[in-house]
């Protein structure tokens, strides 16, 4: 899927640039960041194991082709529309998907493959990725897309349907029974309906009283096994942490390019010891020795060393800042300014969030997002608006 998806953005991106003639859009800034972490990355697994090399292209080449692609192709009001339209389906399909799960609905699954690995996850939802911390923290990235379309669409008859799958996509994410997920759609949410609170707070107000009560009448919390294994059990913050203080103690030993892309389960044996760390006491080895790289902060820092995590933050620090510039156009009523930065941001806080409880270095999913919003809001400029900020 990876490798289709990138070869559709290829021949699109040629197309708009080359066929058309179209010139790539400034500014540049964040583009060479994006180049030159991606050919760092690639340099060392080139000279140091080529078998990394579908690791890379999924988690690093696939999602900055996606800026390149939407940087350059998303560049109006219209366009943006669209693309928040497919994240929201996307949603409805993760939203449907999560139910099939919980209660074991074969025909609600897709793709059939889910179907094979279904018995070992019953009772907790895992998606498409058979993964239930990376399948938590992307509903929960997307879950902010429903309050666009309720402030921007008319006609109860969809605002009820809307109201409907966001309330779905809560019990989704909860179905999940990933506490980290369940912290970055809560992030992702508030995030942005503090930062348009004008025009999203009054969409969700009824939801603040008809979510608690599905949650603990219809869904059962306080009876629901699972849920009180996630919140009882503590194993998982030892194991993540103790996999944090070694991966710093690489670091430690590999500084400024770290032990090599993707090399953090090679080398993690060579660091059998317990871990002190305070409140928790000590952590044995033998709680996190099978753990792999499990964040995006202290695992890359291992791995790429001082040059990559400066590429990295630098990175980061520049989609935010890009993000301010055209939240200032709320003054002049910029419909993207007032409806769509703020879910962007949303996006954005939830990832980095998500970047401390799970890493997303083996994945496409979460970078293609944040990589995709980064990129409309990077390139946007106030001339390419269209008139009109409701959907009839």
């Amino acid at each position: 899927m990876d490798r289709i998806m990138l070869l559709w953005l290829a021949v699109v991106f040629m197309v708009k640039i080359f066929a058309e003639g179209r010139k790539p859009r400034g500014p540049f800034l964040l583009d060479y960041l994006l180049l030159g972490h991606g050919f760092y990355i690639f340099i060392r697994i080139y000279f140091h194991d080529m078998a990394d090399f579908h690791t890379w292209s999924m988690s690093i080449m696939v999602p900055y082709m996606v800026y390149f692609f939407a940087k350059n192709v998303i560049i109006s009001v219209k366009q943006i529309r669209v693309l928040l339209l497919a994240l929201l389906i996307l949603g409805v399909y993760y939203n449907i998907t999560s139910v099939g799960e919980k209660f074991n609905i074969p025909w609600l699954l897709y793709p059939q493959s889910m179907l094979i690995e279904h018995e070992e996850f019953v009772g907790r939802s895992c998606g498409p990725f058979r993964n239930s911390g990376i399948f938590g923290n992307t509903l929960g990235m997307i879950l902010p897309i429903n309050l666009y379309f309720l402030a921007t669409v008319r006609g109860n008859f969809w605002k009820i349907l809307l109201y409907t799958n966001l309330a779905l996509g809560f019990v989704a994410l909860y179905f999940t029974y990933t506490r980290g997920a369940w912290v970055v759609g809560l992030i992702a949410f508030s995030t942005a309906v503090f930062i348009n609170r004008r025009e999203y707070f009054k969409t969700i107000a009824p939801l603040l009283v008809v979510i608690p009560l599905a949650a603990f009448i219809g869904l059962g919390m306080i009876q629901d096994t699972f849920f009180q294994e996630r919140v009882e059990n503590d194993d998982t913050i030892d194991a993540r942490v103790g996999t944090m203080v070694t991966a710093f103690r690489i670091w430690q030993d590999h500084p400024f390019v770290g032990c090599g892309p993707y090399q953090f389960t090679n080398v993690r044996d060579d660091y059998i010891e317990p871990v002190e760390f305070p409140v928790l006491g000590t952590i044995k080895f033998a709680n996190f020795r099978n753990n792999g790289a499990h964040d995006m902060y202290f695992s890359p820092l291992a791995e790429d060393g001082l040059v990559g995590i400066f590429l990295q933050f630098s990175i980061y620090f520049l989609i935010l800042k890009s993000f301010l510039r055209v939240l200032k156009l709320r003054k002049s009523g910029d419909h993207v300014a007032v409806y769509v930065i703020p879910l962007f941001m949303g996006i954005l806080f939830a990832y980095l969030f998500g970047g401390l409880t799970q890493t997303f270095r083996h994945t496409s999913i979460m970078g293609t997002i944040l990589y995709l919003v980064a990129a409309v809001a990077y390139g946007y400029r106030p001339e390419y608006r269209r008139t009109g900020s409701t959907i009839n």
